[in-house]
C-alpha cells in the first residue's frame, strides 16, 4: 500500500467519510468533516499506524491529505 492509499484509507475512516470522497484535495480548511474532533482520530490512527507519538510541531502540521501522506511516507 502507498502512503497515498495508506493516507485515503486513514483519513476517510477518521473523517467518516468514503475512501472515494478523500483525495489530494482533502484538507482542514475544506473539509467539514475535518473538525478537531477529527484531527484527534487522525492523530490517534496515525500514532497507531506508526507505532509512536507524534511530537507537537507534526501534529499542528496535519493540514491535508499530502501531510497524512507524507507521514505514512
Amino acid at each position: 500500500m502507498t502512503g497515498g492509499d495508506a493516507a485515503r484509507d486513514l483519513l476517510a475512516e477518521a473523517l467518516g467519510l468514503a475512501p472515494g470522497e478523500v483525495g489530494e484535495a482533502t484538507a482542514l480548511e475544506s473539509c467539514e468533516a475535518w473538525d478537531s474532533l477529527a484531527h484527534f482520530r487522525i492523530v490517534t490512527a496515525l500514532e497507531a499506524r506508526l507505532g509512536r507519538s507524534l511530537d507537537p510541531m507534526e501534529i499542528v502540521g496535519l493540514r491535508g491529505f499530502a501531510d497524512v501522506a507524507k507521514l505514512l511516507g
